[in-house]
């Protein structure tokens, strides 16, 4: 080959202008599209993060979802943005924004199918719909965030369906986050509220027993976990009687409290001027009917008035755990006579009766807590464990007799606590003079 012919072949092959022009033009192109999908990845980075820094902010489950459908919707262009939530074993519409009506319910079904497996969800044609999971670490989604329509017209992308998965994940992470916190609101408040209550209760219980003629009282009050109703207290009454009032309050906490206190202030100020358990139990009927209509509680109560000098007693029974009577020759005498609970019927009259109080003789007034507290075997204490753990002390001055039948109960449970109040007064008749022991 000569050298002509060598340098002619090296002008056929090597590229021409235009050529290089081409090559240039794709190169620029890819740079430009390669610099708009680093762009296009920068903005989604950046709405995420600031995304996130305001979801931080939020407090509420609707209100994260809100914000989260109503910014992935307005940058993505959807008229309509959904957030469904699992409840109750299925999905159920949590928050809507944009325009009502955009979309097809019969697409629902599918969708929700596909999102309780995991799994995104694409619809194209006249109103494209797209929707993903929002995933929990365990089990099946927290949720389905939704965007149905597109304002540009065209589908759902599949990189713009991968950042809706990502702020899907994201949402879940907060509406996880904000359930636990909750949580802990709520059981903070319910704190707040027991410590509330114990105040209330421990406000509404006598401080000392009572110095009357020819009487020996203990009384005694052992609050369960949770804070209950139960309520004891001592009545001075108009002709120097001494009324001795015992009640039970349906429920826990401070809505239990203050019907005790309402309870209490009823029999307490009644008291003053009725003499008759019966109508004084008629009474407080009326006026927690009046002040807690609308509530679904009520309370058993049980009402005693020692005449003076304590040797004899009249007393009305309002549902409550029937007192007995153990005489010194240990007979016992169930105390049923009265009517129904507190606060369930208007205008109820209540029945009473009256029995002699003869030296030695005891009066018992206790709660459920006592006779249903169990053992590790589920098996309860019972009326008759009770009836004979008094009756064998029923020589002993009252704070010992009350001191025994708890010991008693101690030795029943075995340390379990009890799962309701533990209350129990003693009323023991003495000789007129005679010296009360602590």
């Amino acid at each position: 080959m000569t050298l002509s012919t060598a340098a002619e072949d090296r002008r056929r092959t090597a590229p021409r202008a235009e050529d290089w022009e081409a090559v240039a033009r794709r190169q620029d192109e890819e740079i430009r599209s390669l610099c708009a999908e680093v762009l296009e990845r920068y903005e989604e980075a950046t709405f995420v993060y600031r995304l996130a820094e305001r979801i931080a902010a939020e407090r509420g489950e609707s209100a994260i979802a809100r914000m989260v459908v109503d910014d992935v919707a307005q940058v993505l262009g959807a008229p309509r943005g959904e957030v469904w939530l699992q409840g109750n074993d299925a999905f159920t519409l949590s928050v809507a924004v944009g325009t009502p009506g955009e979309g097809a319910a019969d697409t629902d079904l599918e969708m929700l199918a596909r999102a309780r497996r995991g799994q995104p969800w694409v619809r194209d044609g006249d109103i494209p719909t797209v929707a993903v999971p929002l995933p929990s670490p365990s089990g099946p989604p927290l949720g389905v965030l939704v965007l149905r329509g597109r304002r540009s017209g065209r589908p759902y992308r599949a990189g713009e369906v991968k950042l809706l998965g990502a702020i899907g994940s994201l949402a879940s992470a907060f509406l996880r986050n904000e359930r636990l916190s909750e949580k802990a609101r709520q059981a903070e408040l319910r704190q707040r509220e027991d410590e509330l209550a114990r105040q209330v209760h421990r406000g509404l219980l006598p401080h000392q027993d009572p110095e009357f003629e020819g009487l020996d009282v203990s009384g005694g009050f052992r609050a369960a976990e949770v804070v209950g109703g139960d309520y004891y207290g001592y009545v001075p009454m108009a002709d120097g009687s001494l009324g001795i009032a015992m009640a039970d309050v349906s429920g826990h906490g401070v809505g239990a409290a203050l019907y005790m206190a309402t309870a209490k202030g009823a029999i307490q100020s009644e008291g003053r001027r009725i003499l008759s358990p019966a109508e004084l139990l008629a009474q407080t009927n009326e006026v927690l009917l009046g002040d807690f209509s609308g509530m679904d509680m009520f309370a058993t109560s049980v009402f005693v008035r020692f005449y003076p000098g304590a040797r004899r007693f009249v007393y009305s029974n309002g549902g409550h755990n029937p007192p007995f009577l153990v005489r010194s020759s240990g007979e016992v005498v169930r105390l049923e006579r009265g009517g129904p609970a507190l606060g369930i019927l208007p205008r109820v009259r209540y029945l009473e009766e009256s029995f002699p109080f003869a030296e030695g003789d005891v009066l018992i007034l206790y709660t459920d807590g006592i006779v249903e507290a169990r053992d590790a075997e589920q098996r309860f204490y019972g009326l008759d464990r009770l009836v004979e753990e008094v009756n064998a002390s029923r020589a002993l001055p009252a704070p010992a007799i009350r001191s025994r039948v708890i010991a008693d109960l101690e030795r029943h449970v075995e340390g379990l606590p009890t799962r309701d109040d533990v209350t129990l007064v003693v009323a023991r008749a003495i000789a007129s003079g005679a010296e009360v022991s602590g």
